[in-house]
Protein backbone atom coordinates (compact mmCIF):
# COMPACT_ATOMS: atom_id res chain seq x y z
CA UNK A 1 0.00 0.00 0.00
CA UNK A 2 1.21 3.50 -0.84
CA UNK A 3 0.34 6.60 1.18
CA UNK A 4 -0.43 9.88 -0.59
CA UNK A 5 -0.94 13.37 0.79
CA UNK A 6 -2.42 16.05 -1.45
CA UNK A 7 -4.10 13.45 -3.65
CA UNK A 8 -7.08 15.65 -4.51
CA UNK A 9 -4.84 18.41 -5.87
CA UNK A 10 -3.67 19.00 -9.43
CA UNK A 11 -0.69 16.61 -9.47
CA UNK A 12 -2.24 14.40 -6.80
CA UNK A 13 -5.14 13.28 -8.96
CA UNK A 14 -2.75 12.28 -11.74
CA UNK A 15 -0.55 10.45 -9.24
CA UNK A 16 -3.47 8.52 -7.75
CA UNK A 17 -4.61 7.61 -11.29
CA UNK A 18 -1.08 6.47 -12.16
CA UNK A 19 -0.87 4.22 -9.09
CA UNK A 20 -4.35 2.75 -9.46
CA UNK A 21 -3.83 2.07 -13.16
CA UNK A 22 -0.89 -0.14 -12.18
CA UNK A 23 -3.07 -2.11 -9.76
CA UNK A 24 -1.57 -0.62 -6.59
CA UNK A 25 -3.49 0.05 -3.40
CA UNK A 26 -3.53 3.68 -2.28
CA UNK A 27 -4.29 5.15 1.11
CA UNK A 28 -5.14 8.79 0.50
CA UNK A 29 -4.95 11.32 3.30
CA UNK A 30 -7.45 14.17 2.94
CA UNK A 31 -8.97 17.04 4.89
CA UNK A 32 -12.69 17.25 5.71
CA UNK A 33 -12.97 19.99 3.09
CA UNK A 34 -11.21 18.03 0.33
CA UNK A 35 -13.16 17.63 -2.90
CA UNK A 36 -13.41 13.85 -3.08
CA UNK A 37 -15.98 13.92 -5.87
CA UNK A 38 -13.64 15.82 -8.18
CA UNK A 39 -11.02 13.12 -7.77
CA UNK A 40 -13.51 10.30 -8.28
CA UNK A 41 -14.85 12.01 -11.42
CA UNK A 42 -11.28 12.40 -12.68
CA UNK A 43 -10.58 8.70 -12.10
CA UNK A 44 -13.85 7.71 -13.79
CA UNK A 45 -12.93 9.78 -16.85
CA UNK A 46 -9.89 7.53 -17.15
CA UNK A 47 -11.81 4.29 -16.68
CA UNK A 48 -10.65 3.83 -13.08
CA UNK A 49 -12.67 3.14 -9.94
CA UNK A 50 -11.95 3.54 -6.24
CA UNK A 51 -11.92 -0.14 -5.26
CA UNK A 52 -8.23 0.07 -4.31
CA UNK A 53 -8.47 3.59 -2.89
CA UNK A 54 -8.72 4.00 0.87
CA UNK A 55 -9.61 7.42 2.29
CA UNK A 56 -7.95 8.64 5.47
CA UNK A 57 -9.21 11.91 6.95
CA UNK A 58 -7.05 13.96 9.28
CA UNK A 59 -4.60 16.79 9.90
CA UNK A 60 -1.02 16.74 8.61
CA UNK A 61 0.14 18.52 11.74
CA UNK A 62 -1.08 15.68 13.98
CA UNK A 63 1.82 13.30 14.56
CA UNK A 64 -0.24 10.60 16.29
CA UNK A 65 -2.73 10.57 13.44
CA UNK A 66 0.05 10.31 10.85
CA UNK A 67 1.76 7.44 12.65
CA UNK A 68 -1.48 5.45 12.60
CA UNK A 69 -2.26 6.48 9.01
CA UNK A 70 1.02 5.35 7.47
CA UNK A 71 1.25 2.00 9.28
CA UNK A 72 1.34 -0.82 6.77
CA UNK A 73 2.42 1.44 3.91
CA UNK A 74 5.63 0.90 1.97
CA UNK A 75 6.06 4.42 0.58
CA UNK A 76 4.84 7.97 1.14
CA UNK A 77 4.19 10.49 -1.64
CA UNK A 78 4.03 13.88 0.07
CA UNK A 79 2.30 16.35 -2.26
CA UNK A 80 0.19 18.37 0.17
CA UNK A 81 1.19 22.03 0.43
CA UNK A 82 -0.17 25.55 0.60
CA UNK A 83 0.68 27.55 -2.53
CA UNK A 84 0.07 31.27 -2.10
CA UNK A 85 1.61 34.64 -2.81
CA UNK A 86 -0.68 36.41 -0.36
CA UNK A 87 1.14 37.95 2.62
CA UNK A 88 -1.57 36.79 5.04
CA UNK A 89 -0.76 33.14 4.23
CA UNK A 90 2.90 33.26 5.32
CA UNK A 91 2.33 31.67 8.72
CA UNK A 92 0.00 28.99 7.31
CA UNK A 93 2.54 28.07 4.62
CA UNK A 94 5.21 27.59 7.27
CA UNK A 95 2.84 25.45 9.34
CA UNK A 96 1.85 23.17 6.47
CA UNK A 97 4.80 23.23 4.09
CA UNK A 98 7.59 23.17 6.68
CA UNK A 99 6.22 22.06 10.06
CA UNK A 100 3.85 19.37 8.77
CA UNK A 101 6.67 17.93 6.66
CA UNK A 102 8.76 17.72 9.83
CA UNK A 103 5.91 15.90 11.58
CA UNK A 104 5.53 13.48 8.66
CA UNK A 105 9.26 12.70 8.55
CA UNK A 106 9.25 12.03 12.29
CA UNK A 107 6.22 9.76 11.94
CA UNK A 108 7.92 7.77 9.19
CA UNK A 109 11.08 7.34 11.24
CA UNK A 110 9.08 6.25 14.28
CA UNK A 111 6.84 3.77 12.43
CA UNK A 112 9.49 2.45 10.05
CA UNK A 113 8.16 3.54 6.66
CA UNK A 114 11.39 4.20 4.81
CA UNK A 115 10.58 5.67 1.35
CA UNK A 116 9.56 9.30 0.89
CA UNK A 117 8.86 11.10 -2.39
CA UNK A 118 8.46 14.80 -1.74
CA UNK A 119 7.01 17.27 -4.23
CA UNK A 120 8.86 20.51 -3.75
CA UNK A 121 9.03 23.45 -6.18
CA UNK A 122 11.49 25.32 -8.36
CA UNK A 123 10.92 28.13 -5.86
CA UNK A 124 13.16 26.16 -3.49
CA UNK A 125 16.07 26.36 -5.94
CA UNK A 126 18.60 29.18 -5.99
CA UNK A 127 18.98 31.87 -8.63
CA UNK A 128 22.18 33.25 -10.16
CA UNK A 129 21.91 36.33 -12.33
CA UNK A 130 22.39 35.49 -16.00
CA UNK A 131 22.37 31.70 -15.49
CA UNK A 132 19.70 29.07 -16.03
CA UNK A 133 18.29 27.47 -12.90
CA UNK A 134 19.21 23.85 -12.11
CA UNK A 135 19.17 21.52 -9.12
CA UNK A 136 22.59 22.48 -7.77
CA UNK A 137 22.14 26.26 -7.55
CA UNK A 138 22.25 26.95 -3.78
CA UNK A 139 19.23 28.62 -2.26
CA UNK A 140 19.88 32.06 -0.79
CA UNK A 141 17.42 34.10 1.20
CA UNK A 142 16.91 37.72 0.22
CA UNK A 143 14.38 40.50 -0.37
CA UNK A 144 13.18 38.96 -3.65
CA UNK A 145 12.53 35.52 -2.13
CA UNK A 146 8.82 34.92 -1.47
CA UNK A 147 7.46 33.40 1.74
CA UNK A 148 6.25 30.47 -0.36
CA UNK A 149 9.80 29.85 -1.61
CA UNK A 150 11.15 29.98 1.93
CA UNK A 151 8.52 27.52 3.15
CA UNK A 152 9.31 25.03 0.37
CA UNK A 153 13.06 25.30 0.91
CA UNK A 154 12.63 24.71 4.63
CA UNK A 155 10.33 21.75 3.93
CA UNK A 156 13.14 20.25 1.85
CA UNK A 157 15.52 20.68 4.77
CA UNK A 158 13.22 18.43 6.81
CA UNK A 159 13.23 15.85 4.02
CA UNK A 160 17.03 15.80 3.81
CA UNK A 161 17.20 15.61 7.57
CA UNK A 162 15.07 12.48 7.27
CA UNK A 163 17.61 11.05 4.86
CA UNK A 164 20.40 11.63 7.40
CA UNK A 165 18.34 9.68 9.92
CA UNK A 166 17.76 6.69 7.65
CA UNK A 167 15.00 7.40 5.13
CA UNK A 168 15.25 6.90 1.39
CA UNK A 169 14.13 10.25 -0.02
CA UNK A 170 13.94 12.22 -3.24
CA UNK A 171 12.36 15.52 -4.18
CA UNK A 172 10.89 16.69 -7.46
CA UNK A 173 10.95 20.41 -8.23
CA UNK A 174 8.42 21.13 -11.00
CA UNK A 175 8.06 24.42 -12.85
CA UNK A 176 4.58 25.83 -13.63
CA UNK A 177 2.29 22.80 -13.72
CA UNK A 178 -0.43 22.51 -16.36
CA UNK A 179 -3.27 20.01 -16.22
CA UNK A 180 -6.94 19.34 -15.58
CA UNK A 181 -7.33 20.45 -11.99
CA UNK A 182 -9.60 22.93 -10.24
CA UNK A 183 -9.98 25.57 -12.94
CA UNK A 184 -10.66 28.24 -10.32
CA UNK A 185 -7.33 27.81 -8.56
CA UNK A 186 -3.59 27.93 -9.13
CA UNK A 187 -2.17 27.52 -12.65
CA UNK A 188 -5.34 25.78 -13.85
CA UNK A 189 -7.16 29.10 -13.43
CA UNK A 190 -5.20 30.44 -16.43
CA UNK A 191 -7.46 28.37 -18.68
CA UNK A 192 -10.57 29.97 -17.16
CA UNK A 193 -9.13 33.44 -17.61
CA UNK A 194 -8.26 32.92 -21.29
CA UNK A 195 -11.62 31.26 -22.00
CA UNK A 196 -13.38 34.27 -20.52
CA UNK A 197 -11.59 36.56 -22.96
CA UNK A 198 -8.43 37.71 -21.20
CA UNK A 199 -7.03 40.73 -23.05
CA UNK A 200 -3.71 41.24 -21.25
CA UNK A 201 -0.62 39.05 -21.01
CA UNK A 202 2.39 39.30 -18.67
CA UNK A 203 5.70 40.00 -20.38
CA UNK A 204 7.77 37.41 -18.55
CA UNK A 205 8.57 33.77 -19.23
CA UNK A 206 8.75 30.58 -17.20
CA UNK A 207 9.13 26.84 -17.36
CA UNK A 208 6.07 24.64 -17.88
CA UNK A 209 5.43 20.94 -17.32
CA UNK A 210 2.42 18.60 -17.52
CA UNK A 211 0.91 17.44 -14.23
CA UNK A 212 0.84 13.87 -15.50
CA UNK A 213 4.58 14.04 -16.21
CA UNK A 214 5.23 15.16 -12.63
CA UNK A 215 3.18 12.24 -11.34
CA UNK A 216 4.86 9.78 -13.68
CA UNK A 217 8.32 11.01 -12.69
CA UNK A 218 7.53 10.52 -8.99
CA UNK A 219 6.58 6.88 -9.53
CA UNK A 220 9.39 6.01 -11.94
CA UNK A 221 12.12 7.57 -9.81
CA UNK A 222 10.93 5.80 -6.67
CA UNK A 223 10.36 2.45 -8.37
CA UNK A 224 13.91 2.51 -9.74
CA UNK A 225 15.46 3.53 -6.44
CA UNK A 226 16.71 6.93 -7.57
CA UNK A 227 17.05 8.20 -4.02
CA UNK A 228 19.13 10.95 -2.53
CA UNK A 229 18.64 13.62 -5.21
CA UNK A 230 16.37 16.45 -6.23
CA UNK A 231 14.98 16.51 -9.77
CA UNK A 232 13.95 19.69 -11.57
CA UNK A 233 11.01 18.88 -13.85
CA UNK A 234 10.56 21.17 -16.85
CA UNK A 235 9.27 20.35 -20.32
CA UNK A 236 9.83 23.72 -22.00
CA UNK A 237 10.79 27.30 -21.29
CA UNK A 238 8.05 29.49 -22.75
CA UNK A 239 6.85 33.08 -22.65
CA UNK A 240 3.51 33.61 -20.95
CA UNK A 241 2.33 35.22 -24.19
CA UNK A 242 2.98 32.07 -26.22
CA UNK A 243 1.22 29.89 -23.64
CA UNK A 244 -1.81 32.20 -23.53
CA UNK A 245 -1.87 32.32 -27.35
CA UNK A 246 -2.06 28.52 -27.49
CA UNK A 247 -4.85 28.44 -24.90
CA UNK A 248 -6.80 31.05 -26.89
CA UNK A 249 -6.33 28.98 -30.05
CA UNK A 250 -7.77 25.90 -28.32
CA UNK A 251 -10.80 27.88 -27.16
CA UNK A 252 -11.23 29.73 -30.47
CA UNK A 253 -10.85 33.00 -28.57
CA UNK A 254 -8.84 36.12 -29.52
CA UNK A 255 -5.32 35.98 -28.12
CA UNK A 256 -4.50 38.42 -25.32
CA UNK A 257 -2.92 41.25 -27.29
CA UNK A 258 -1.95 43.85 -24.71
CA UNK A 259 1.28 43.50 -22.73
CA UNK A 260 1.09 44.31 -19.04
CA UNK A 261 3.75 46.94 -18.40
CA UNK A 262 5.78 47.07 -15.20
CA UNK A 263 4.07 50.24 -13.99
CA UNK A 264 0.68 48.64 -14.62
CA UNK A 265 1.62 45.70 -12.41
CA UNK A 266 2.68 47.99 -9.60
CA UNK A 267 -0.57 49.91 -9.84
CA UNK A 268 -2.63 46.71 -10.09
CA UNK A 269 -1.38 45.06 -6.92
CA UNK A 270 -1.57 48.27 -4.91
CA UNK A 271 -5.15 48.98 -5.97
CA UNK A 272 -6.09 45.35 -5.46
CA UNK A 273 -4.75 45.29 -1.90
CA UNK A 274 -6.55 48.57 -1.14
CA UNK A 275 -9.78 47.02 -2.42
CA UNK A 276 -9.20 44.03 -0.16
CA UNK A 277 -8.92 46.30 2.88
CA UNK A 278 -12.14 48.06 1.96
CA UNK A 279 -14.27 45.03 1.08
CA UNK A 280 -12.66 42.29 3.14
CA UNK A 281 -12.57 40.10 0.02
CA UNK A 282 -9.21 38.46 -0.58
CA UNK A 283 -7.30 39.80 -3.55
CA UNK A 284 -5.94 37.42 -6.19
CA UNK A 285 -3.39 40.04 -7.25
CA UNK A 286 -0.44 40.57 -4.90
CA UNK A 287 2.99 42.11 -5.25
CA UNK A 288 4.76 38.73 -5.38
CA UNK A 289 2.33 37.26 -7.92
CA UNK A 290 2.61 40.13 -10.42
CA UNK A 291 6.37 40.57 -10.06
CA UNK A 292 6.91 36.86 -10.71
CA UNK A 293 5.07 36.94 -14.05
CA UNK A 294 7.14 39.90 -15.23
CA UNK A 295 10.47 38.11 -14.77
CA UNK A 296 12.15 35.79 -17.25
CA UNK A 297 12.84 32.45 -15.60
CA UNK A 298 14.85 29.84 -17.47
CA UNK A 299 15.55 26.25 -16.43
CA UNK A 300 18.12 23.85 -17.87
CA UNK A 301 18.82 20.35 -16.59
CA UNK A 302 18.96 16.75 -17.79
CA UNK A 303 19.32 15.02 -14.42
CA UNK A 304 15.95 13.28 -14.71
CA UNK A 305 16.68 11.94 -18.19
CA UNK A 306 20.20 10.82 -17.28
CA UNK A 307 19.20 9.15 -14.03
CA UNK A 308 16.34 7.18 -15.60
CA UNK A 309 18.49 6.30 -18.62
CA UNK A 310 20.97 4.64 -16.27
CA UNK A 311 18.04 2.49 -15.11
CA UNK A 312 17.09 1.58 -18.69
CA UNK A 313 14.15 4.01 -18.87
CA UNK A 314 13.87 6.50 -21.74
CA UNK A 315 12.13 9.68 -20.61
CA UNK A 316 10.22 12.08 -22.84
CA UNK A 317 8.23 15.08 -21.62
CA UNK A 318 4.85 15.80 -23.12
CA UNK A 319 5.08 18.93 -25.25
CA UNK A 320 3.48 22.00 -23.69
CA UNK A 321 1.12 22.57 -26.64
CA UNK A 322 -0.15 19.00 -26.33
CA UNK A 323 -0.67 19.50 -22.59
CA UNK A 324 -2.61 22.70 -23.27
CA UNK A 325 -4.72 20.88 -25.87
CA UNK A 326 -5.64 18.06 -23.46
CA UNK A 327 -6.33 20.46 -20.60
CA UNK A 328 -8.46 22.80 -22.70
CA UNK A 329 -10.50 19.81 -23.86
CA UNK A 330 -11.05 18.76 -20.22
CA UNK A 331 -12.06 22.33 -19.35
CA UNK A 332 -14.67 22.43 -22.12
CA UNK A 333 -16.00 19.01 -21.08
CA UNK A 334 -16.57 20.36 -17.58
CA UNK A 335 -18.52 23.28 -19.03
CA UNK A 336 -20.74 21.23 -21.32
CA UNK A 337 -23.23 19.92 -18.70
CA UNK A 338 -23.96 23.52 -17.68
Amino acid sequence: MEFVTGGTGLVGRYLVAELLSEGRTVRLMCRPSSNRKALLDFLASRGLNDQKLEWCEGDLRDGSFLEDAIKGCSRVYHLAAVVSFHPKDEELMMQINRDATEVLVNAMLHVGVSELVHMSSVSALGRVEGESVHEDVPFENGPDVTPYAKSKFESELQVWRGQEEGLNVLTVNPTVILGAGDFERSSSALFSMVHQGLKWYPTGSNGFVAAKDVARACVLLADHGCWGKRYLLNAENRSYQSVFDQMALEFNRPSPARPVKTWMMGLAWRLSMMWERVTGKRSRVTKDSVVNTHRNHRYETNRLEQTLSEQGVIWHYQQVNETIHETAKAFLEQLSPR
